[in-house]
């Protein structure tokens, strides 16, 4: 219940957030204003959602179970020139499995990002780091009970990126993020060699 609740709260917000991303990058795109570019060593900091397919992968899952939520992102870092930064990723997912588990699903990653035309908008980004995985099973014995798993993590998107005043901008991203769980405890039992993939389309306020 509170997980649904948690998701009825959020998926409000998201949507503003991504509508406003986009009003505001469709207006700079009008202007033909270029993409921010920081000198070395000025800050990077990056908040936004997204919607996001959540896909577990193991020996015995069916392939096609998937589950849509939505994400938070938020990333703190520096410029390293004008056309790469470099900074601590924080992504959040509050999700409801198949089998009606409450799962939160966060990644604390390293992230770079290069834009390969510093006169465009374009980006590229990578991260690596790890996810922490925490699901809880209700059961009548023991009412819910909470587990939480670490896995590794990888990251890798996509995307466009406006400016609307001198030190923030807009940008709309793709992105796919992966953990490899090993074993999961579910209600339904543990679940051996899972793999979980997170597929986003989002955007986010961005400060320079």
């Amino acid at each position: 219940m509170d997980g649904i609740v948690t998701i009825r709260l959020i998926a409000p917000a998201l949507r503003a957030m991504l509508i406003l991303v986009l009003t505001s990058g469709i207006a700079a795109a009008q202007d033909g204003t270029l993409p921010p570019s920081s000198a070395r060593g000025g800050p990077w900091i990056v908040v936004g959602g997204s919607t996001t397919s959540i896909l577990g992968d193991c020996t015995d899952c069916p392939a096609d179970n998937y589950v849509h939520a939505g994400g938070l992102l938020a990333i703190v870092g520096t410029s390293l020139s004008q056309r790469a930064d470099v900074g601590l990723e924080l992504f959040w997912v509050p999700a409801t499995s198949a089998a009606g588990d409450d799962i939160r699903s966060t990644y604390v990653t390293g992230v770079f990002q290069f834009r390969p035309w510093q006169s465009q908008g374009f980006f590229i980004r990578g991260s690596t780091g790890m996810a922490f995985i925490r699901n809880w099973i209700v059961t009548d014995q023991t009412g819910a009970k909470s587990f939480t798993s670490k896995a590794f993590a990888l990251g890798l998107g996509a995307g466009w990126e406006w400016r609307f005043a001198r030190r923030m901008g807009t940008q709309v991203f793709g992105a796919q993020h992966v953990a490899t769980l090993g074993d999961l405890t579910t209600s339904t039992g543990i679940v051996e060699n899972v793999v979980g993939n997170y597929w986003s389309v989002g955007g986010a306020i961005v400060i320079r």
